[in-house]
């Protein structure tokens, strides 16, 4: 938590000497959206079988952002964004026994709350992400109309969401993950009530409100008048494990995203 304070003072000092900067020359406001690939990795204390084999989902990405120009090379961004995270893992893994029959199972299967089932699973983690990003153009064009532009620089992440979505029409339950053979349906549905599985459980609450770390891309963009359009590709990283607890492992979060965007130059120096 300190380390997220600290940035954004960092996020907010960079700003503020933006909108001071005698030296600015335009300012623009715009708008970007378009699609995030993220997914989870392990954090600290490696991988297990709680937080491995996790790959990537498709969610929205956008936001606002303005842009202060200092020169015709150098601008300094800030951002803030809607960002969907998370991932999504099928086939056998980690499933926790019910409260009321985990006194049972444990019986026959001392100091194991846990099962294997085969089944779809999906963290949806939806975040309001902060960046702070110094951008570079370069021009491609002779009217200088055409840029490349590279970005990069931290960001600050609040979460607004976390739920895990966990379906099968039929789920096969093993009491270990190499086992062959499933336990017989009659086992399954005594156990957690039915062979189908299909609900939404809220893991907010497990897991830490702010996260932060490294946002970046590339792209093209091209002056219109007063403003500019624009397409990215870039992603960001996160740095912080997102559980709180360790009972089911850590994990970072992260993303790629494909975007594209407007912005309108709002003020030049000297008009």
């Amino acid at each position: 938590m300190k380390k997220s304070l600290c940035l954004w003072s960092l996020c907010l000092g960079l700003l503020a000497g933006a909108r001071t900067s005698h030296a600015q020359q335009a300012t623009y406001i715009g708008v970007k959206g378009g699609i995030s690939i993220p997914n989870l990795s392990s954090g600290s204390g490696g991988e297990n079988d709680w937080n491995k084999n996790y790959t990537s989902r498709v969610g929205p990405y956008f936001g606002a952002l303005a842009e202060f120009q200092f020169s015709p090379l150098f601008s300094l961004q800030p951002e803030i964004n809607y960002a969907a995270e998370g991932g999504k893992r099928s086939g056998k893994q980690p499933f926790t026994v019910p409260d009321e029959y985990k006194e049972m199972f444990q019986q026959a299967f001392p100091g194991r709350d846990y099962v294997y089932a085969d089944f779809n699973n999906v963290s949806r983690i939806n975040y309001l992400q902060v960046p702070v990003m110094g951008k570079f153009n370069f021009s491609l064009s002779r009217n200088g109309k055409l840029k490349l532009f590279a970005q990069v620089g931290p960001y600050i992440g609040f979460l607004v969401s976390a739920h895990q979505i966990v379906h099968s029409d039929h789920v096969k339950v093993y009491i270990n993950e190499d086992d062959p053979d499933p336990l017989p349906d009659q086992a399954v549905e005594t156990f957690f009530g039915s062979t189908k599985l299909d609900t939404s459980i809220n893991a907010r609450d497990e897991l830490h409100k702010v996260n932060w770390g490294i946002q970046g891309g590339i792209g093209l963009s091209l002056d219109c008048g007063r403003g500019k359009f624009f397409i990215e590709g870039g992603g960001n990283y996160g740095f912080m494990d997102i559980q709180k607890g360790d009972e089911h492992g850590k994990n970072h979060i992260g993303a790629a995203t494909i975007l594209a965007g407007y912005a309108l130059e709002l003020r030049r120096k000297g008009s």
